[in-house]
């Protein structure tokens, strides 16, 4: 069962990020948030206010380059991956090892030769509507 959700600023997109923390927080772990959209449609934004919400106090940069960011909060690990630049063939042993007892967010989850359906997730669908507004498609 999908959801669309509108958002239509930066408020819009901290009130869902915080929504989505308070969710995934009671979730049993590994949870995978997977989030998928074209260049610029706002998924790292998200991320980075989703993380804040998590409670995350250092500065959150996009993985892009480096694949993954760890963060820890407590006893909660969060991992924070962007698969734009892998693809179906790239090993992914050395990332799934550190995503057993955590949070993770997949940026460009699609990327990846993963069965999502043995998992416990929740994806995230952005598409750029204008300049500020995002229908976000919620499953």
């Amino acid at each position: 069962m999908s959801e669309i959700i509108i958002w239509k600023s930066l408020q819009d997109t901290k009130a869902y990020a915080k929504h989505i923390a308070q969710l995934i927080q009671t979730e049993k772990q590994p949870f995978f948030l997977l989030l998928k959209g074209d260049l610029g449609a706002g998924k790292t934004t998200f991320t980075k206010q989703l993380l804040l919400s998590l409670g995350v106090q250092q500065r959150v940069t996009s993985p892009t380059f480096v694949i993954m960011n760890q963060y820890q909060v407590g006893e909660l690990t969060i991992n924070h991956m962007d698969a734009y630049r892998l693809n179906h063939t790239t090993d992914l042993e050395m990332y799934f090892e550190q995503f057993d007892q955590a949070i993770n967010i997949v940026e460009w989850s699609n990327n990846l030769n993963v069965d999502w359906s043995q998992f416990k997730t929740l994806t995230l669908s952005i598409k750029i509507i204008d300049e500020n507004t995002r229908e976000v498609e919620v499953n």
